[in-house]
Order: structure tokens, then C-alpha cells, then sequence
């Protein structure tokens, strides 16, 4: 289906759905409490919306329902009543904007945007157009909770940006080390866009430095949203008492179905996910489960590095220091 071109797109709903933010660094788990989160009668997980522009509206990547991302009904329906379709001069723009607030060296600017008075006037444009987007999601999916997970801490500021809306933070930590350890794996994209089959693959010194600040950043927006953090490694340990920490965060508003857990099982149902790891392919009862491979794959000397870099904050969330290294005793 071809991107049209720019019309007059209907006026947004008055009521704003809450957004409930999944916000840390990527391989920490985002897309598996979303999925839960998700299955909850008040709310929709649509993933990571940040790339909505360029990955569904512009390469039409495959959504979670099986449909390209243009003929899925759900979001031929959001573009319809949230901008009048998906037209590419719009959606473009889009992109542009968020590839170029979005950089990790402009996170500075989204704390102290009066210093650079233009950067300030197009992040409140686009904070203006997600609005209209996330109207359009909850009036379409009749949620009154909608589950964000882009997880970057410059789309997180963008967000709490946005006029009239309550936007709550889920900070979700991982141990560095795990975290390092799956950027280095070879993983497939759920989504592939052309012959981009993979995704990418970071050295795990530059993986604990984009962890630190990642995770860092998000201390600074606890002030400015209701905010809670948890770590992947406590959720998949007990995740009744996770989902009960969030469904308190978000007033009692989630209404997660007892039945959709059964011991370290959870059944997740189809949806509208259409970017994020494999993970976001799976439907029906999957097994939440603590992943450790980490403690065998990373080198005594891989392991060293990324504690080295990253043990303020190891610390502070109360992972030990010491570890053991394939094959070597506690360092």
C-alpha cells in the first residue's frame, strides 16, 4: 500500500491514555515485560514506537499479527485517526526529528533544553505528534494504558513532554555482564528490513559505558515522572510480585488475568508489535526463566572489563562485584 500524501488529519481525542514507560538499557528484558504487561486487561504493549516512522510506516516492516505494518488493520486504523494515514512527507519528518533527538551524545539537551532554544522547539513538536499517535492507539485498542518500550532515556524526556498526559516509568535494570553478553551473540531481527537480517553486534567495553549512561540517565527522570525500578533478574525470579509493584504504580489501573500465569509460565496472546528480538514472535504459554549463560560465555577477562566499567552502579543495584569467569575462580 503506497504512503499517501498529507491531508487533514482529524482532531485527537480530549481523554490521554497513561503511558507506561519500559525504560533502561536494550538485551535487559524490555520486550518480555512488555509482552506481559501487555496481556493486561487495561492496557496494549505496541513496543517500541520510536521506530514506528521509519521501520513500519516508511520500510513496512512485518507486525506482530502476521500483516505488513500498512496493511495491518490495527495500524491502518491508528494512522487514520491519528494523522489522516501514514503520508511520507509526515512520516519522514518524523524520523529525521527522532533520529536526530534521539543520539546519545543530545541527551544532555532534553535535561537543559533552554540552552539550545531550537533543539527545545522541535522536541515539543514531535512530544505534540506522539500525543496525537498514542490518542489514536488507545482510542483503537480501547486501552486506557499504553506500554512503551523504546527504552532509550531520550525518548523517555520526549515523552514526559507531552501536554496532558501521565506518563509512568518502569526502570528496568540488568546484571552489565548479561547484558554484555547478548550483544555480542549473533541475534536475528523479528523484523528484517531488507537484507538487514541481524542485529547489531557491540564489543562489550562499549556495551558497559552505553549501559552506564543508559541507566544513569534515568535517575535524573525520576524526577520528573512517577517511577519505579526493578531488575529483569527480580522479575523473571517472582513475576506475580513484579506485576503487583506495577500494577500499584499505575493506581490499580493494569488488571493483569491470574490465569494468564501459571508458575514460571505465561500465556501471551497475539498482537501489534511490529519491531524488537525474537522474543516478540512468541505466542502462547512461554516460560519466564532467569538466563545466566552469561557466567560460562563471557572470559574471566570479558567479565573483568565490563565490571570494571560499570561497578558504581552494579553496586548500587545490588549485584555482587565478584563473578566467576569461565572456567577461573571468584574475581
Amino acid at each position: 500500500m503506497a504512503l499517501r500524501s498529507p491531508t487533514a488529519a482529524p482532531k485527537a481525542r480530549a481523554t490521554a491514555p497513561r503511558i507506561l514507560y519500559v525504560g533502561g538499557f536494550s538485551r535487559s528484558g524490555s520486550t518480555l515485560l512488555g509482552r506481559v504487561l501487555g496481556e493486561s486487561s487495561g492496557a496494549i504493549c505496541v513496543g517500541e514506537t520510536r521506530y514506528l516512522w521509519q521501520r513500519g510506516a516508511i520500510h513496512n516492516v512485518r507486525c506482530g499479527c502476521g500483516e505488513d505494518f500498512r496493511d495491518c488493520p490495527f495500524w491502518r486504523a491508528v494512522g487514520e485517526q491519528a494523522f489522516g494515514g501514514w503520508h511520507r512527507a509526515q512520516v519522514e519528518r518524523l524520523a529525521g526529528i527522532d533520529q536526530r533527538i534521539n543520539r546519545l551524545r543530545s541527551l544532555p539537551l532534553h535535561r537543559f533544553g533552554s540552552l539550545q532554544p531550537e533543539f527545545a522547539a522541535v522536541t515539543a513538536d514531535y512530544a505534540d505528534q506522539l500525543a496525537r499517535l498514542y490518542l489514536a492507539i488507545a482510542k483503537v485498542s480501547g486501552a486506557s494504558t499504553v506500554v512503551e518500550t523504546s527504552k532509550d532515556p531520550n525518548f523517555a524526556w520526549v515523552l514526559t513532554r507531552m501536554p496532558g498526559y501521565d506518563v509512568r516509568i518502569v526502570h528496568l535494570v540488568r546484571d552489565s555482564r548479561a547484558v554484555a553478553c547478548s550483544w555480542m551473540a549473533p541475534k536475528r531481527m523479528a523484523s528484517p528490513i531488507g537484507g538487514e537480517a541481524y542485529m547489531p553486534r557491540l564489543a562489550v567495553h562499549n556495551t558497559a559505558t552505553r549501559w552506564t549512561i543508559a541507566n544513569s540517565a534515568f535517575h535524573a527522570l525520576a524526577a520528573r515522572a512517577p517511577y519505579i525500578r526493578c531488575t529483569y533478574e527480580g522479575f523473571v525470579r517472582d513475576p506475580r510480585a513484579c506485576l503487583r509493584e506495577l500494577d500499584a504504580l499505575c493506581s490499580g489501573s493494569l488488571g493483569f488475568p491470574a490465569e494468564r500465569l501459571d508458575g514460571d509460565r505465561v500465556l501471551l496472546g497475539e498482537h501489534h508489535i511490529f519491531s524488537g528480538n525474537p522474543m516478540s514472535e512468541r505466542v502462547g504459554w512461554v516460560q519466564i526463566r532467569p538466563d545466566e549463560r552469561w557466567r560460562i560465555e563471557l572470559s574471566a577477562a570479558q567479565a573483568a572489563t565490563v565490571t570494571a566499567l560499570s561497578w558504581p552502579l552494579l553496586r548500587s543495584y545490588g549485584y555482587p562485584i565478584a563473578v566467576l569467569g569461565r572456567g577461573n575462580r571468584d574475581r
